[in-house]
Protein backbone atom coordinates (compact mmCIF):
# COMPACT_ATOMS: atom_id res chain seq x y z
CA UNK A 1 0.00 0.00 0.00
CA UNK A 2 1.31 3.30 -0.76
CA UNK A 3 -0.22 6.89 0.35
CA UNK A 4 -2.20 7.09 -2.99
CA UNK A 5 -3.76 3.47 -2.14
CA UNK A 6 -5.97 4.09 1.07
CA UNK A 7 -8.62 5.56 -1.94
CA UNK A 8 -8.54 2.32 -1.92
CA UNK A 9 -8.89 0.02 -4.89
CA UNK A 10 -12.50 -1.81 -5.00
CA UNK A 11 -11.79 -5.29 -4.09
CA UNK A 12 -13.66 -8.46 -4.88
CA UNK A 13 -15.33 -9.89 -2.16
CA UNK A 14 -17.14 -12.82 -1.77
CA UNK A 15 -17.70 -13.55 1.60
CA UNK A 16 -17.50 -17.60 2.45
CA UNK A 17 -20.51 -18.99 4.01
CA UNK A 18 -21.20 -19.01 7.61
CA UNK A 19 -20.97 -22.79 8.16
CA UNK A 20 -18.00 -22.66 6.62
CA UNK A 21 -16.55 -19.71 8.78
CA UNK A 22 -17.98 -21.55 12.04
CA UNK A 23 -16.03 -24.56 10.98
CA UNK A 24 -12.86 -22.55 10.62
CA UNK A 25 -13.31 -21.09 13.77
CA UNK A 26 -13.80 -24.29 15.67
CA UNK A 27 -10.45 -25.55 13.98
CA UNK A 28 -8.50 -22.47 15.09
CA UNK A 29 -10.09 -22.90 18.70
CA UNK A 30 -8.34 -26.01 18.58
CA UNK A 31 -5.17 -25.18 16.90
CA UNK A 32 -4.95 -22.23 20.10
CA UNK A 33 -5.68 -25.13 22.50
CA UNK A 34 -2.99 -27.08 21.27
CA UNK A 35 -0.30 -24.05 21.51
CA UNK A 36 -1.59 -23.49 24.56
CA UNK A 37 -0.81 -27.29 25.93
CA UNK A 38 2.15 -27.08 24.57
CA UNK A 39 2.95 -23.47 26.45
CA UNK A 40 2.07 -24.99 29.38
CA UNK A 41 4.32 -28.49 28.80
CA UNK A 42 7.18 -25.77 28.53
CA UNK A 43 6.32 -24.45 31.14
CA UNK A 44 6.01 -27.41 33.30
CA UNK A 45 2.34 -26.14 34.44
CA UNK A 46 0.50 -28.77 31.89
CA UNK A 47 -2.45 -30.93 33.73
CA UNK A 48 -1.53 -34.47 34.75
CA UNK A 49 -4.06 -35.55 31.13
CA UNK A 50 -2.18 -32.94 28.65
CA UNK A 51 -1.11 -35.93 26.54
CA UNK A 52 -4.67 -36.90 26.72
CA UNK A 53 -6.04 -33.55 25.79
CA UNK A 54 -3.96 -33.13 22.80
CA UNK A 55 -5.01 -36.59 21.46
CA UNK A 56 -8.95 -35.75 22.29
CA UNK A 57 -8.11 -32.75 20.30
CA UNK A 58 -7.95 -34.76 16.88
CA UNK A 59 -10.04 -37.77 17.43
CA UNK A 60 -12.77 -35.15 18.47
CA UNK A 61 -12.64 -32.79 15.44
CA UNK A 62 -12.86 -36.52 13.16
CA UNK A 63 -15.39 -37.80 15.27
CA UNK A 64 -17.17 -34.66 14.33
CA UNK A 65 -16.40 -34.92 10.80
CA UNK A 66 -14.42 -31.55 10.88
CA UNK A 67 -10.90 -33.38 9.37
CA UNK A 68 -11.88 -32.08 5.91
CA UNK A 69 -11.71 -28.27 7.89
CA UNK A 70 -8.13 -28.61 9.18
CA UNK A 71 -5.37 -27.45 6.76
CA UNK A 72 -2.44 -29.30 6.38
CA UNK A 73 0.36 -27.42 8.18
CA UNK A 74 -3.05 -27.37 11.31
CA UNK A 75 -3.00 -31.08 10.88
CA UNK A 76 0.63 -31.32 11.05
CA UNK A 77 0.75 -29.19 14.51
CA UNK A 78 -2.35 -30.96 15.61
CA UNK A 79 -0.51 -34.58 15.43
CA UNK A 80 2.44 -33.57 17.35
CA UNK A 81 3.33 -35.40 20.68
CA UNK A 82 3.21 -33.21 23.25
CA UNK A 83 6.31 -31.78 24.52
CA UNK A 84 7.90 -32.17 20.43
CA UNK A 85 6.56 -28.99 18.88
CA UNK A 86 9.06 -26.98 19.90
CA UNK A 87 9.09 -23.54 21.81
CA UNK A 88 9.39 -21.05 18.30
CA UNK A 89 6.63 -23.38 16.62
CA UNK A 90 4.11 -23.54 19.64
CA UNK A 91 4.29 -19.36 20.08
CA UNK A 92 3.96 -19.43 16.29
CA UNK A 93 0.65 -21.16 16.64
CA UNK A 94 -0.55 -19.06 19.79
CA UNK A 95 -1.04 -16.33 17.17
CA UNK A 96 -3.97 -18.26 15.63
CA UNK A 97 -5.38 -16.67 18.54
CA UNK A 98 -5.39 -13.42 16.67
CA UNK A 99 -7.27 -14.89 13.80
CA UNK A 100 -9.71 -16.89 15.65
CA UNK A 101 -10.83 -13.12 17.02
CA UNK A 102 -11.36 -11.65 13.58
CA UNK A 103 -13.47 -14.80 12.48
CA UNK A 104 -15.34 -14.99 16.14
CA UNK A 105 -16.24 -11.25 15.57
CA UNK A 106 -17.76 -11.64 11.88
CA UNK A 107 -19.83 -14.57 13.29
CA UNK A 108 -21.05 -12.82 15.77
CA UNK A 109 -19.60 -14.14 18.67
CA UNK A 110 -17.66 -10.95 19.94
CA UNK A 111 -19.12 -7.65 20.02
CA UNK A 112 -16.11 -6.03 18.26
CA UNK A 113 -12.72 -6.87 17.20
CA UNK A 114 -9.98 -5.92 19.58
CA UNK A 115 -7.83 -2.69 19.15
CA UNK A 116 -4.11 -3.07 17.24
CA UNK A 117 -2.11 -2.18 19.14
CA UNK A 118 -2.01 -5.13 22.01
CA UNK A 119 -2.28 -8.80 21.80
CA UNK A 120 -6.04 -10.05 21.97
CA UNK A 121 -7.75 -12.12 25.30
CA UNK A 122 -9.44 -14.91 23.30
CA UNK A 123 -10.25 -16.56 26.97
CA UNK A 124 -14.49 -15.40 26.67
CA UNK A 125 -14.36 -16.37 23.29
CA UNK A 126 -12.97 -19.69 24.18
CA UNK A 127 -15.72 -20.49 25.87
CA UNK A 128 -18.21 -20.09 23.37
CA UNK A 129 -16.87 -22.40 21.09
CA UNK A 130 -17.06 -26.42 21.12
CA UNK A 131 -14.81 -27.98 22.60
CA UNK A 132 -13.74 -31.86 23.16
CA UNK A 133 -15.71 -33.69 23.43
CA UNK A 134 -18.47 -31.01 23.08
CA UNK A 135 -21.21 -31.31 20.06
CA UNK A 136 -20.59 -29.29 16.78
CA UNK A 137 -23.83 -29.84 14.90
CA UNK A 138 -25.88 -26.54 16.94
CA UNK A 139 -22.59 -24.05 16.47
CA UNK A 140 -21.96 -24.85 13.02
CA UNK A 141 -25.40 -23.97 12.01
CA UNK A 142 -24.57 -20.24 12.89
CA UNK A 143 -25.88 -18.86 9.17
CA UNK A 144 -25.60 -15.10 10.19
CA UNK A 145 -22.32 -12.99 9.27
CA UNK A 146 -21.98 -9.48 10.12
CA UNK A 147 -22.74 -7.19 6.93
CA UNK A 148 -20.10 -7.45 4.00
CA UNK A 149 -19.49 -3.44 4.24
CA UNK A 150 -18.56 -4.03 7.73
CA UNK A 151 -16.09 -6.83 7.29
CA UNK A 152 -14.38 -5.09 4.03
CA UNK A 153 -13.66 -2.16 6.43
CA UNK A 154 -12.48 -4.39 9.02
CA UNK A 155 -10.08 -6.15 6.43
CA UNK A 156 -8.95 -2.49 5.50
CA UNK A 157 -7.92 -1.27 8.81
CA UNK A 158 -6.03 -5.05 9.26
CA UNK A 159 -4.07 -4.40 5.64
CA UNK A 160 -3.15 -0.55 7.18
CA UNK A 161 -2.02 -2.29 10.03
CA UNK A 162 0.25 -4.81 8.49
CA UNK A 163 1.26 -2.56 6.18
CA UNK A 164 2.52 0.02 8.96
CA UNK A 165 4.11 -2.89 10.74
CA UNK A 166 5.73 -3.75 7.13
CA UNK A 167 7.24 -0.38 7.09
CA UNK A 168 8.48 -0.37 10.26
CA UNK A 169 10.54 -3.74 8.88
CA UNK A 170 12.29 -1.86 6.22
CA UNK A 171 12.91 1.46 7.45
CA UNK A 172 16.23 0.39 9.57
CA UNK A 173 17.65 -1.14 5.84
CA UNK A 174 16.32 1.83 3.90
CA UNK A 175 19.34 4.46 2.37
CA UNK A 176 18.47 7.76 3.74
CA UNK A 177 16.21 9.14 0.52
CA UNK A 178 13.98 6.27 0.81
CA UNK A 179 13.75 6.96 4.60
CA UNK A 180 12.52 10.29 3.77
CA UNK A 181 10.26 8.86 1.28
CA UNK A 182 9.18 6.41 3.92
CA UNK A 183 8.31 8.97 6.56
CA UNK A 184 6.03 10.66 4.39
CA UNK A 185 4.41 8.15 3.69
CA UNK A 186 3.36 7.26 6.87
CA UNK A 187 2.38 11.03 7.71
CA UNK A 188 0.14 10.76 4.62
CA UNK A 189 -1.87 7.74 4.87
CA UNK A 190 -1.67 8.23 8.89
CA UNK A 191 -4.01 11.53 7.89
CA UNK A 192 -6.06 9.97 5.50
CA UNK A 193 -6.24 6.71 7.55
CA UNK A 194 -7.83 8.30 10.84
CA UNK A 195 -10.09 11.12 8.85
CA UNK A 196 -11.36 7.26 7.12
CA UNK A 197 -12.03 6.25 10.69
CA UNK A 198 -10.28 3.45 9.64
CA UNK A 199 -7.45 4.10 12.67
CA UNK A 200 -8.05 6.16 16.29
CA UNK A 201 -6.29 9.88 16.24
CA UNK A 202 -3.07 9.73 14.92
CA UNK A 203 0.06 10.41 17.59
CA UNK A 204 2.80 13.33 16.15
CA UNK A 205 1.53 11.88 12.46
CA UNK A 206 1.57 8.16 12.97
CA UNK A 207 -0.26 5.36 14.07
CA UNK A 208 -1.05 5.51 17.60
CA UNK A 209 0.04 2.56 19.72
CA UNK A 210 -1.66 2.63 23.92
CA UNK A 211 -0.53 6.33 24.10
CA UNK A 212 2.58 6.53 21.65
CA UNK A 213 3.70 6.91 18.08
CA UNK A 214 4.10 3.37 16.31
CA UNK A 215 7.65 4.45 14.55
CA UNK A 216 8.61 4.83 19.24
CA UNK A 217 7.88 1.64 20.29
CA UNK A 218 10.39 -0.79 20.41
CA UNK A 219 11.37 -3.30 18.44
CA UNK A 220 10.15 -6.46 20.85
CA UNK A 221 6.55 -4.39 20.48
CA UNK A 222 6.51 -3.60 17.18
CA UNK A 223 7.54 -7.68 16.31
CA UNK A 224 4.44 -8.57 18.20
CA UNK A 225 2.10 -6.23 16.11
CA UNK A 226 3.13 -7.32 13.16
CA UNK A 227 1.75 -10.99 14.07
CA UNK A 228 -1.42 -9.44 15.07
CA UNK A 229 -2.03 -7.67 12.19
CA UNK A 230 -0.61 -10.60 9.75
CA UNK A 231 -3.02 -13.15 11.73
CA UNK A 232 -5.78 -11.02 11.81
CA UNK A 233 -5.19 -9.92 7.64
CA UNK A 234 -4.93 -13.31 6.86
CA UNK A 235 -8.05 -14.44 8.75
CA UNK A 236 -10.21 -11.53 7.30
CA UNK A 237 -8.70 -12.06 3.47
CA UNK A 238 -9.54 -15.56 3.59
CA UNK A 239 -12.87 -14.54 5.02
CA UNK A 240 -13.35 -12.55 1.82
CA UNK A 241 -12.72 -15.40 -0.68
CA UNK A 242 -8.92 -14.86 -0.97
CA UNK A 243 -6.80 -18.35 -1.35
CA UNK A 244 -8.04 -22.00 -1.86
CA UNK A 245 -6.80 -23.28 1.41
CA UNK A 246 -6.14 -21.65 4.47
CA UNK A 247 -2.69 -22.35 4.35
CA UNK A 248 -2.03 -20.08 0.79
CA UNK A 249 -4.33 -17.20 1.73
CA UNK A 250 -2.64 -13.97 0.46
CA UNK A 251 -1.97 -10.65 2.89
CA UNK A 252 -1.46 -8.68 -0.90
CA UNK A 253 -4.82 -8.63 -2.53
Amino acid sequence: MDDDELAVEEIEINLRAPREVAARVVVLAAVSRRAFLEQEAEHGTAGDDAAGERFDLVAWLEAEGLADAVSPSERRLLAAPLGQLGRETADEASWAAEALVALGWALNLVPSIPPYDAPADPSALLESVPAPWDKTAIFLALDKLRPEPEIAVERDEAELWHWRAELAAALPNAAEPERAELARAVREVTQDAAAAGLIPPPIDADFPVRGRPYGAIPDDERAILADIATQRLHALNWLCGFGSDWDDVPLEV
